[in-house]
């Protein structure tokens, strides 16, 4: 009995250690000009983000990404349409980016964070991320699913070994130290999330280019 019990103690244990994040997660961007919310949305090898205006908080546009297809599917609410989308080519830094793992840490949304600063002489930028382990797998993938070409995702992908880790804070500057845009998670919340969320709504009609 007390093998059996170990053994069912272990599994139990390995399956809760490889356990995906579930729930939502805020986040803000901010320019000199400007300020973009989006609400994530995470289930499995599922992730959902919408576009929240920043004064209404209504949804603009949603982005629906399947990690295990590798496939994503834009939605536009107003028009009732959605369009299916293929990933862009990589976009790769000029120059060379230098990557430190600093011995800066700071809690934020409950997560101690460590703070990695991405450096490009060549393209006059330093980014900051400071980076929580929380079991976040659908971050790293999901940037490869987007490839977008905004410093923000292009550094962090320089970073080795993000695999299961999310940036909660991150900051872009000029090599004179001067930031000019975040990233912020304001919320961070562990939660079943209904599936329906990650399909396409009925009545919703196929965009063709």
């Amino acid at each position: 009995m007390k093998k059996i019990f170990s053994i069912l103690l272990l599994t139990a244990f390995t399956l809760g250690a490889f356990a995906q994040f579930e729930g939502t997660i805020a986040f803000s961007k901010k320019t000199a000009y400007d300020t973009i919310n989006y609400l994530y949305y995470i289930k499995g090898d599922k992730v959902r983000i919408d576009e929240l205006n920043s004064k209404t908080g209504k949804v603009e546009g949603t982005f629906l990404i399947d990690l295990k297809a590798g496939t994503m599917t834009s939605l536009s609410h107003e028009r009732k349409m959605y369009l299916e989308q293929k990933t862009p080519a990589p976009s790769k830094p000029a120059g060379e980016c230098k990557v430190e793992k600093t011995k800066n840490t700071k809690t934020i949304n409950g997560y101690k964070c460590v703070e990695y600063k991405v450096t490009n002489s060549t393209e006059n930028t330093i980014v900051s991320h400071w980076v929580a382990a929380g079991k976040f797998n659908f971050f790293s993938k999901m940037l490869k699913v987007l490839n977008r070409k905004d410093k923000f995702s292009v550094y962090f992908q320089q970073i080795p070994g993000m695999d299961g880790m999310f940036p909660m804070y991150s900051t872009l500057s000029a090599m004179d130290g001067k930031v000019t845009e975040t990233m912020d998670a304001t919320k961070v919340e562990k939660k079943a999330v209904d599936a329906g969320l990650f399909s396409i709504p009925a009545g919703y009609t196929k965009f063709d280019k």
